[in-house]
């Protein structure tokens, strides 16, 4: 495995999120007192319905990911260069696909939302910009992922590190000067932009290194059709299924309410998604061995990577359940806190939905496309379906449960067994990462809360922010405390960590 890349995966996946994290926390309770709160809540919703145009997406940047990848362990120049010029023409054609569908979706997203647009400020002129923005964003996928599946991971990350800072400069700047969701907008905008242009060039001279010469073979771009016919099939489904949620409540709540339930999804999801970096920062590698065929190194890599993962996913789980009510009051204000309840549910979606996340990708990079996109069909579907009726009868709480139900009785079977029947899932294996679980949920829950009951009763009840402060560093210290002292092998790794990162550089230093 070459670990230059993998650094390079890590940092561009945890750089984007990170920043967007950064981005978000600053630019939140910016927007709650820039703009009005009617606005950003149809803004929210909108949103949701102008992410369909991501439907005509089939997956293109994983897809070539996964391809480019794979050939460039098997040595295939000649596949790759085809490969690479089936990827523009796609995007292309997704482009202007999604470009035309934005704006069918612009001229009934009134009547869809049962609210008329106009009256918003700004908002129209705000949808029009999110709509060119959004398909450019398409297109950047499938050019990153040719450079993913290239191991050209380094220009991939300065790119996405320096367009989020770019999104953060132009949004603060037209944000003071008022012009409100525009600000997001074209913000936006001018990050699809520089993506696109970036990693074009970069693309370029890899290619002119490495002497490929990029072609373009009906034949070959009809093959990328058959796999885009199932993966645009599950984007579409599934697409239309996720964003059902908020378009119920946007009929039957009032804005401001959507606008506290993002509030209160936003750390949620932006974790999922830091967290959820972690193992699609392993895929490029994943291919790479597949098309070796070097099958210890996959499991080697998976195994060490998903005790980890899921180790991080378990401490965020936690520490928002022990939390959550002093993080969203220190960081809106009080009265944005939706309740324990929505919390529990939010958390548990999180841990249970990352954990399939992490199986589900591990697959795909394998190469079980077509099943992994089958099954999302299928899914989405029934989730679909489901979420109409729970969202329209009990509303948020209702959303919430549906989603859970759906995610542990259809995801946790289905990526478990697929993943099992490709032979990269060894139950003894699973057994030894899942048994160190049944000590550390409870300890660490137990651990938690009395740690919460004792600063709460020291510090008075509006001081959100040091509870906070103190209650996560605390808790933090005990996590991994009782981490190391349940996982042997989470021990032998630190140790062999320590030894290379710290002693063996210390010892050096001594020497000489």
């Amino acid at each position: 495995m070459d670990t230059k890349v993998l650094k390079w995966n890590f940092i561009f996946q945890y750089g984007w999120v990170l920043t967007n994290i950064f981005n978000s926390i600053l630019l939140l309770p910016l927007y709650l007192r820039n703009i009005d709160a009617g606005t950003l809540g149809i803004w929210l919703a909108t949103g949701s319905i102008l992410g369909w145009m991501t439907m005509v997406d089939p997956g293109i940047g994983e897809v070539l990911q996964q391809r480019i990848a794979e050939l460039r362990g098997k040595n295939e120049n000649g596949e790759i260069g085809k490969t690479i010029g089936s990827g523009f023409v796609a995007s292309g054609i997704i482009l202007l696909v999604s470009i035309a569908l934005g704006f069918v979706c612009y001229f009934f997203i009134g009547s869809i939302i049962n609210k008329d647009i106009s009256q918003y400020q700004n908002l129209p002129a705000a949808l029009i910009l999110s709509i060119i923005a959004t398909g450019l964003s398409l297109v950047s996928f499938g050019i990153s992922g040719i450079n993913q599946g290239m191991h050209n991971s380094a220009q991939v990350a300065i790119a996405a590190l320096v367009a989020n800072f770019l999104f953060l400069l132009v949004n603060l700047v037209l944000l003071y000067m008022g012009l409100g969701v525009v600000s997001i907008a074209f913000a936006n905008l001018c990050r699809a932009v520089f993506l696109n242009i970036y990693n074009i060039v970069s693309l370029m001279r890899v290619v002119k290194k490495q002497a490929l010469a990029i072609s373009f073979e009906r034949l070959h771009f009809n093959k990328f059709i058959r796999i885009f016919s199932i993966t645009s099939a599950s984007k579409i489904i599934s697409g239309l299924s996720y964003s059902v949620d908020m378009i119920i409540l946007a009929r039957f709540i009032p804005a401001a309410m959507i606008t506290m339930y993002e509030i209160n999804k936003r750390p949620v999801n932006i974790t999922y998604s830091l967290i959820g970096r972690h193992c699609i920062a392993l895929l490029p590698l994943v291919s790479h061995a597949k098309g070796r065929g070097d099958k210890p190194a996959i499991l080697s890599l998976v195994n060490k990577q998903f005790r980890l993962y899921s180790y991080a996913a378990m401490f965020a789980a936690m520490i928002f359940c022990l939390n959550y009510d002093n993080l969203i009051s220190a960081w809106t204000g009080k009265g944005q806190y939706a309740g324990h309840l929505i919390t529990y549910l939010l958390v548990a979606n999180m841990f249970v939905s990352l954990i399939c996340y992490y199986i589900a990708n591990i697959a795909y990079a394998l190469g079980d496309i077509k099943m992994n996109s089958m099954y999302n069909i299928m899914r989405g579907l029934v989730y679909g379906c489901i979420i109409f009726f729970a969202t329209k009868s009990y509303g948020i709480t209702g959303t919430l449960v549906a989603s859970l139900a759906i995610t542990l009785t259809g995801d946790v079977l289905f990526y478990s067994y697929r993943l099992y029947k490709l032979g990269y899932l060894q139950m003894k294996t699973a057994g030894n990462l899942l048994n160190p679980w049944t000590l550390i949920i409870p300890l660490g829950l137990l651990g938690g809360w009395g740690f919460k009951y004792l600063v709460n009763n020291l510090l008075a009840p509006d001081m959100y922010f040091s509870k906070l402060f103190i209650n996560a560093g605390l808790f933090s210290i005990f996590f991994l405390g009782l981490l190391l002292l349940i996982d042997g092998a989470l021990r032998s790794m630190m140790k062999q960590l320590a030894s290379k990162f710290i002693l063996a550089p210390l010892y050096r230093i001594m020497k000489a």
